[in-house]
């Protein structure tokens, strides 16, 4: 007692079939479980600057002031700063990944963002003083700019940037002190 021809392929065409529905659904669950690195690490940004400007009574400009050189230029430009790690180095790397702590720069280390050791965003926090407005790139400049002038504070954003499956497309992330939900951008995250 065997199974006969016509079994066996029913079975193979099941088979094919839930794999054609399965591995799709598979890799945008991987995306989405590898994208969740962002909001994770800009949510210890948040963090990282409420605790900064309790101490130092202003936001770390983190990505413009790697130094922390004397004199500080921390938000006198509202400018759009570096990105830490390089901005496309994870997607550069065979892994894909990159070591946060690398070289770390001072400002970083300063901020006390203590993300997993291998990232595979970019980050970057800019800061700014009252009266100077965030780089156009960040949401958080159209929302600066809709404030009355008596509102508009010291301010910071930070924002995430990474290319996970390498096609040259990057999502990005982005959360600022002027605007309390997380902006996502990018095809990684659909």
């Amino acid at each position: 007692m065997g199974f006969t021809l016509v079994e066996l392929m029913i079975v193979v065409v099941i088979v094919g079939v839930l794999a054609s529905v399965a591995g799709p659904m598979y890799l945008r669950q991987r995306g989405r479980s590898l994208a969740l690195e962002a909001p994770e690490v800009l949510t210890q940004v948040m963090h990282a600057q409420e605790s900064y400007r309790a101490e130092f009574n202003t936001y770390s400009d983190a990505s413009n002031d790697h130094g922390l050189g004397a004199p500080t230029t921390e938000g006198s430009t509202g400018a759009l700063g570096a990105y830490w790690p390089a901005l496309g180095a994870a997607a550069a790397a065979t892994s894909g990944v990159v070591d946060f702590y690398a070289s770390l720069p001072l400002a970083w280390n300063q901020l006390g963002v203590r993300p997993r050791q291998l990232v595979r965003f970019s980050y970057q926090t800019v800061a700014g003083d009252p009266g100077v407005a965030p780089a156009t790139v960040f949401r958080a400049a159209a929302t600066y700019a809709s404030l009355p002038a008596a509102a508009r504070g010291q301010w910071y954003a930070a924002s995430a940037w990474g290319d996970l499956d390498r096609d040259g497309t990057y999502s990005r992330f982005e959360v600022s002190s002027l605007d309390s939900s997380l902006h996502v951008e990018g095809d990684e995250t659909e």
